[in-house]
């Protein structure tokens, strides 16, 4: 049986990943003149929080294989889902590349570092593809975290994780001053942005921990509709927050707190928007929110640098950056999902291994 998703969290990753989009959208402006979300970065704690969580669901509930083997699965999953939308997506940016830019012929042969999202790792390789960072954190983490998890169960989450996001959030605050750490903040080690994701994917899991416990109590419609309303408005305090402050980084750990906070109440299924989210349409939003965010960044040069939409003032360019990525994103899903009809991977595979 099919597991029921969660329609609140699919909405806000939809609006997260436009957030994205307008913050890449920096492009358009002079420096540090972006008008829409500013700090946009912060949205990716979202979606590393909650990825964390549901690892740490889909770890903690399995006791049929090895840790190991289950990683994998989990892990090849993960990669079959994305791949289709990774290579279109590289493709095309690999392609406004050679158009708009001049890319060394080391740099062209390196690039497929970047398709590989092996550049986290700290492989030097070009960063015109460097915005699928977070999917590379992503799949590192699950390979750190989801063995630990899956052996040592609660106890792991319970006292690691927990040590690791008091180390590490108090490391990323005293070291860097900010969430905004991706790939280009190396430490000797591993990159800034590898060390956010790990931490918030352990928050993610201790969220999942706590959401466990706190469903064994039966809410009131009173503490229903309070739940509702923090949950909803620490969102869209963030939302205020990375959008109107000067200066965001000085909000970035309390923005991580409060949307922490409400991935958790979120997770309880207990608010009154829970059952009127609940459904295809959001479902759909959540599916939309992938392509949107590896799509989004090629287009976002298109507009930015092709002739035709030069004279469009900046404010019309961010807006017409969301709105393609959009269309561009449901044609892509839409032709992916026709070819997934027609078992793509297997006539693939048949080509090579006998079946």
């Amino acid at each position: 049986m099919k597991e029921k998703r969660n329609g609140i969290i699919s909405l806000w990753k939809f609006l997260f990943a436009i957030v994205i989009v307008f913050y890449h959208g920096a492009r358009f402006y002079d420096k540090n003149s972006n008008p829409f979300f500013y700090g946009g970065y912060i949205a990716v704690e979202f979606f590393f929080v909650v990825s964390g969580f549901y690892l740490a669901k889909k770890a903690l509930n399995n006791f049929e294989e090895s840790s190991t083997k289950e990683m994998y699965k989990y892990l090849i999953k993960s990669i079959k889902k994305l791949a289709p939308y990774i290579l279109i997506s590289f493709i095309f940016a690999l392609l406004i590349e050679l158009k708009f830019n001049s890319l060394k012929k080391h740099d062209l042969i390196n690039s497929i570092y970047s398709l590989l999202l092996l550049r986290q790792t700290g492989i030097r390789a070009p960063s015109f593809f460097g915005y699928t960072w977070y999917i590379g954190v992503m799949f590192i983490s699950i390979i750190i975290l989801y063995p630990l998890f899956h052996k040592y169960k609660e106890k792991f989450i319970k006292y690691i994780s927990i040590l690791i996001i008091m180390i590490g959030v108090g490391y990323m605050s005293q070291n860097y001053g900010t969430l905004n750490l991706y790939a280009t903040e190396w430490n000797g080690f591993f990159f800034g942005g590898t060390l956010r994701g790990i931490v918030e994917m352990n928050i993610g899991a201790v969220i999942y921990l706590l959401s466990k416990y706190i469903n064994n109590f039966e809410f009131t419609r009173a503490g229903n509709i309070i739940l509702t309303i923090v949950g909803e408005f620490l969102m869209i305090f963030v939302l205020i927050i990375i959008n109107y402050a000067t200066n965001p980084t000085n909000y970035d750990f309390s923005m991580l707190l409060f949307i922490s906070i409400s991935i958790l109440i979120f997770s309880l299924g207990k608010g009154l928007e829970y059952k009127l989210l609940s459904n295809n349409l959001f479902y759909y939003l959540e599916k939309l929110s992938i392509p949107l965010y590896l799509n989004h960044y090629f287009l976002i040069t298109i507009i930015n640098l092709a002739e035709p939409f030069s004279t469009i003032n900046p404010v019309n360019q961010s807006l017409l950056a969301v709105i393609i990525s959009i269309i561009f994103s449901i044609i892509e899903m839409k032709l992916i999902d026709s070819l997934n009809k027609y078992n793509i991977t297997y006539h693939l595979k048949k080509v090579f291994i006998k079946c």
